[in-house]
């Protein structure tokens, strides 16, 4: 039926209106929703953006200055692999994926695997971060080791559990008593050294795709989120023909 006078014709052109309205609210809740949390949005020299907005990664390019590594210096493969101490995933892929892969690739010489901090869990993700870069410069061979054991003893997520007793404690159980106070040490003395690097580290992932963890970038291939060792060792095998 037509609208019979001005007010009437007002209200016809509303009630349309808000519809339209609330369906661009709904569709933005929905995407914010689906979004990946962290995600971050950053260019960093080096990276070329291709027509669809992604950019073309290549773990040979990747950033090693101050990064931990595992594995032969000139390995064939570099493995970049972000993570951060509080991710429950990280904690999953150290535990199923990681002694796999090291044991085929990084133990044969294949492969080396770079460290990489995405920080984005909280307060406590941040202070282990610090942590893992003293240890890297006080005891470079047991990297490694303490990277493994932070995992197996991960808190729960921001509740505070990554308190400078347990540090202490998880660094001496795997340096031993004298390194583990150089750790303590060179967190607070290098502190905004060693968050540059993070921060460094954070946004170059973050260019490259990197919007959750554990992310690993193998050659020419970007795997955002924990997936299965057959599927990774697929991949690993195809950059290394």
């Amino acid at each position: 039926m037509e609208p019979t006078n001005q007010a009437d014709k007002k209200n016809a052109w509303l009630i349309p209106g808000s519809i339209i309205v609330a369906g661009i609210l709904i569709a933005g809740a929905v995407y914010f929703a689906n979004t990946p949390h962290g995600t971050t949005t950053a260019t960093i020299p080096g990276t070329t953006p291709n027509s669809n907005g992604t950019v073309t990664v290549d773990s040979s390019k990747i950033s090693t200055a101050n990064e931990p590594f595992i594995g032969q210096q000139n390995a064939p493969l570099t493995i970049a692999y972000w993570y951060d101490y509080q991710c429950p995933y990280c904690k999953q892929n150290e535990a199923t994926l990681m002694p796999q892969l090291i044991t085929d690739y990084v133990n044969t010489g294949k492969a080396k695997v770079v460290f990489k901090d995405f920080a984005f869990l909280g307060a406590d993700s941040q202070t282990l971060g610090l942590a893992s870069r003293a240890v890297w410069e006080v005891a470079p061979d047991k990297f490694y080791a303490w990277h493994k054991e932070v995992f197996a003893e991960q808190g729960e997520e921001n509740s505070g559990w990554a308190t400078p007793a347990k540090i202490l404690s998880i660094s001496t159980s795997v340096l031993g008593a004298a390194d583990a106070a150089k750790v303590q040490t060179l967190m607070t003395t290098n502190a905004t050294e060693y968050q540059k690097d993070m921060d460094a580290d954070k946004a170059e992932g973050a260019a490259l795709g990197v919007n959750g963890t554990p992310s690993f970038i193998i050659g020419n291939q970007l795997v955002v989120g924990a997936d299965s060792y057959s599927s990774i060792q697929s991949i690993v095998d195809s950059q290394l023909k």
